[in-house]
């Protein structure tokens, strides 16, 4: 489930990790995007110079076919561990998590807008979390903008409920994609970790 709040001014905050994706806050408006909010500043580097931008380096980038799914996007990948990561180029720090929280990122191929994220990384699991962000699509095509009907036939087997939706990812029994609709469309899409506790 993905949730959103309106104090970011339209950008999705997660619940369990002070800052995240999908759905509604407690205590807080509502707002329907992609990438999810986020609240800190300064982020262990995982390869990418934490919050600083750095001149390019040469890396591993995902090719323009890259899918979201069933694995990770491109060469990152669910579970990934801060070692994997390190010296890769593939990450830019965006925020620290709160004690025993997750820390935001954005791929260095696709940046977020300030005060957001497009990866989640867990000290437990690692990469807990990617989000469609630059018109990233599942391989069975579905993305953000994609409609109901559409999300229905890729995924039959779709759970839907008051905060959120979810999917399993064929190919990866140990994900699940996460999806907010708002309007019969996809708002925000994430290829998730089962039992990460990023976000909601």
């Amino acid at each position: 489930m993905i949730m959103t709040a309106g104090a970011a001014g339209g950008v999705v905050l997660l619940g369990a990790c002070g800052g995240g994706g999908g759905g509604d806050v407690k205590g807080a408006g509502t707002a329907a995007v992609s990438a999810p909010a986020i609240g800190a500043t300064s982020t262990p580097d995982l390869g990418g110079g934490g919050g600083q931008r750095t001149a390019p380096r040469k890396t591993a980038v995902p090719p323009r076919a890259a899918t979201l799914g069933p694995l990770g996007y491109g060469t990152l990948r669910l579970g990934m561990k801060a070692g994997q990561l390190r010296g890769s180029g593939l990450l830019v720090g965006k925020v620290r998590g709160r004690a025993g929280g997750c820390d935001g990122y954005d791929l260095r191929t696709h940046r977020t807008p300030k005060g957001s994220a497009g990866v989640y990384y867990s000290a437990r699991l690692g990469i807990a979390t990617i989000f469609a962000v630059g018109g990233m699509r599942t391989p069975q095509g579905i993305g953000v903008g994609s409609t109901l009907a559409q999300v229905k036939q890729a995924y039959p087997r779709l759970a839907t409920g008051v905060n959120g939706s979810s999917a399993p990812v064929s190919g990866n029994p140990h994900a699940v994609y996460s999806l907010l609709l708002k309007g019969g469309r996809v708002t925000s899409l994430a290829l998730d970790l089962a039992g990460q506790t990023c976000h909601n």
